[in-house]
């Protein structure tokens, strides 16, 4: 990895990872859902550097292009459209913009000056054409794929009018064998609206889910020995074990946890006591950020799950196995941690 890259390993989230750059060479579009703190941020980062490009495409990473949309930039305006496909515009420019080389001094000169043109202009007609335009030309003509990946989309997703995503599905279809969409979401997309409203849209990544769940037992345990070796912490290896087993993997879970041990050497005698450590306030508050990051549907499958009635409805089921919560081959609890704090409520 380059000294810009974080010190793990290129197989971290490979269970995800592999699954979205499948995806991405066949360019097909996809989404991917995950509960709160589930790291899904750290994962968008690592999967954005280069080294991680070239480990899953091989030959095809240097013609393959990764750019990522961050809605959370989209800035409000009375044309929606318009904000929408600039920032789309905008985004194609700051991935081009890290780019070296001659080959794409052009490239970043000409997305520039249209997407400056579009900002002036305010046009929204402008703004669909421009961004149209270059997608077609480093499609058809530069003959690289691109994959944009939309982060923190689920209230566009659910509000934005559905001349957005028809739009989306036009261009995609006028640039098939190269142009895909990946949607990180919170929440199944036919939860969000119906998929009638955006039918063309939802046709393209509906068939393809990718949950991200907690970490794999090898992440966990890595994610542990960088923690413990960030606060200069020399613990045993059952502590990492008991770490690794009780956090589910969760890297919210890891962090509270490490967090009370550190601050409490002596809870390190009481690892047995499931209940004591649930009832710590770091662990409290992970297991809230979890369950109020749940639609009422979830967290009602949830309880009564864990009162007994496992016959949950299909959907519920694939959300809850998607994010990880219920482990797919025994429909147990992801963490002991959470189990004790839903039956406890």
């Amino acid at each position: 990895m380059s000294e810009t890259a974080p010190k793990i390993p290129l197989s971290y989230r490979q269970e995800v990872l592999s699954k979205l750059f499948d995806y991405i060479r066949s360019t097909e579009s996809c989404y991917l859902i995950g509960a709160a703190s589930i790291g899904k941020t750290r994962l968008l980062d690592f999967l954005m550097f280069p080294e991680v490009k070239q480990h899953y495409l091989r030959e095809e990473a240097d013609r393959t292009w990764i750019v990522r949309v961050d809605l959370n930039r989209l800035i409000p305006n009375k044309d929606e459209i318009f904000s929408f496909f600039e920032l789309m515009l905008s985004s194609l420019v700051l991935e081009f913009s890290k780019q070296e080389g001659q080959e794409f001094e052009g490239i970043q000169v000409e997305l520039a000056a249209l997407d400056s043109q579009v900002i002036q202009s305010g046009d929204p007609l402008l703004a669909v054409r421009f961004f149209e335009l270059e997608v077609t030309k480093l499609c058809q003509v530069q003959k690289y794929k691109i994959c944009f990946l939309f982060d923190e989309i689920d209230d566009t997703y659910k509000k934005a009018s559905r001349e957005i995503f028809a739009l989306l599905r036009a261009i995609r279809d006028a640039n098939k064998p190269y142009l895909c969409y990946a949607l990180f979401l919170r929440n199944l997309p036919e939860k969000l609206r119906k998929p009638s409203e955006v039918e063309s849209f939802y046709e393209l990544h509906s068939r393809n889910l990718i949950g991200i769940g907690p970490y794999s037992r090898e992440d966990t345990l890595e994610i542990i020995r960088q923690i413990a070796e960030r606060r200069r912490q020399n613990f045993q290896p059952e502590i990492h074990n008991w770490l690794a087993i009780t956090s589910g993997g969760h890297p919210g879970f890891v962090q509270a946890l490490m967090s009370t041990i550190i601050d409490n050497p002596a809870s390190q005698s009481r690892l047995n006591e499931i209940k004591w450590f649930a009832e710590q306030e770091l662990v409290k508050e992970e297991c809230r950020k979890i369950w109020t990051g749940l639609t009422d549907e979830e967290r009602a499958g949830l309880k009564a799950f864990f009162e007994g009635n496992t016959d949950l409805p299909q959907q519920t089921l694939k959300i809850l196995h998607a994010k990880g919560l219920l482990k797919r081959d025994s429909n147990a609890c992801f963490s002991p941690l959470f189990e004790w704090y839903i039956k406890d409520l």
